[in-house]
């Protein structure tokens, strides 16, 4: 196995872009497209360096990725969510699944409970 290939892939990245800036390729693609084909023989994409070269400065520029899920379906864990915040069965059945999921991640106690929430519903 060559050195390069045991050198990870943000670390090829980066040398491809140095490769680029010391005139060696026209663009970053072809700098990457160059290491594809003569090293990984197709075993890496171009997009995947490219990625890994991206990833790594954001890791070391401390920026994180910050993933926002919103579930499109109100689950059974969040109606019991609901539940313990004083929302009744009707009042969910209302929501919608981003405003449930609001409700939930803001901790809203239901300020203005329905007459039959403690019921058995």
């Amino acid at each position: 196995m060559s050195n390069k290939k045991k050198q990870s892939l943000a670390k090829i990245a980066e040398q491809c872009r140095i490769d680029k800036k010391n005139g060696f390729f026209k663009s970053y693609r072809d700098a990457y497209r160059s290491v594809v084909d003569s090293i990984f023989k197709n075993e890496v994409s171009a997009s995947q360096l490219e990625n890994a070269y991206y990833n790594s400065k954001r890791l070391k520029s401390g920026e994180s990725k910050k993933i926002i899920s919103i579930p499109i379906i109100i689950t059974q864990e969040m109606r019991l969510r609901l539940k313990g915040l004083k929302y009744s069965t009707e009042e969910i059945r209302h929501l919608t699944p981003k405003r449930a999921n609001e409700i939930i991640q803001n901790q809203l106690i239901n300020k203005d409970p329905s007459l039959n929430h403690g019921l058995n519903q």
